[in-house]
């Protein structure tokens, strides 16, 4: 059955691979074959992971670039294209998150998560798209979340869950437009251990005059299954959407939250 998770020719763009989901989804594609075009904002971030994809014996670019900007998509792309020859797979990760109510976000704030979030998604797919046409085959999943569902929202996320929202729609229409030949997915994920969750639970913490350890002991005990997320969770349901077992899955936002939400 592992067989069919053989990515071996394959080669994967991935955005905001740094580290954290990002990174995460590179290594568990690259242990199944794939060969990658490491992406983030900070080259110095994408040179690690890129490098940590070498050790495990698969080829590896690391490409800086900030995929809210047109010409920068266009230039990550190029490059991906002169090295490699062909793109497979995309997986638009790069995000970020503030925790802030919506009457002290600033304009700056709404900016940054539409523009990375649901604009560098709309890039990245229009300019990758139409090389997976050409070639009758691509597979592109897009980070959505849990909060972008009918009444899951968070407060204090307003920008966040408006990003998020933004790109489950475009994925459910970029899956009808680019059929049969490439299948548009998006995964939700929940709590995720990562530095940007960290920083989460800190905010939090803050605003609540707690310590930061209980803010994230409370949603870790929120979770149905009751462990709060690693990367790698995340990252087998992307090499799943990408294998055979999931030709028929397209327009889809799988859910990947232990759980979320839920309240005891």
């Amino acid at each position: 059955m592992e067989t069919d998770f053989d990515f071996s020719g394959k080669v994967a763009l991935i955005t905001g691979a740094g580290r954290g989901i990002g990174k995460g989804i590179a290594l568990r594609l690259a242990g199944h074959g794939a060969d990658l075009v490491i992406n983030d904002f900070k080259p110095e971030t994408a040179e690690q992971t890129a490098h940590e994809v070498c050790t495990m014996g698969r080829e590896a670019i690391a490409v800086g670039g900030d995929v809210s900007q047109s010409e920068q998509v266009d230039g990550i792309v190029d490059r991906a294209v002169k090295h490699f020859g062909h793109i497979d797979i995309l997986v638009n990760n790069a995000g970020i998150s503030l925790y802030r109510p919506i009457l002290d976000c600033t304009e700056e704030d709404w900016d940054r998560h539409v523009d990375i979030m649901a604009k560098g998604t709309f890039l990245c797919m229009r300019r990758v798209a139409p090389l997976m046409i050409e070639r009758q085959w691509g597979r592109i999943v897009n980070l959505g979340s849990y909060v972008a569902q009918m009444n899951c929202t968070t407060k204090y996320f307003g920008p966040y869950c408006a990003a998020k929202f933004a790109i489950i729609g475009l994925t459910q229409v970029a899956a009808q437009e680019w059929a049969p030949y490439v299948l548009v997915n998006a995964v939700g994920p929940g709590d995720v251990e990562t530095e940007m969750m960290e920083l989460e639970w800190q905010q939090e913490g803050t605003r609540r005059s707690i310590p930061a350890e209980d803010v994230k002991e409370e949603y870790r005990r929120r979770l149905i299954l009751e462990r709060l997320e690693k990367p790698d969770d995340i990252a087998k349901v992307v090499a799943f959407l990408c294998s055979p077992f999931a030709d028929q899955i397209t327009g889809a936002h799988v859910i990947v939250s232990g759980g979320l939400p839920y309240h005891h």
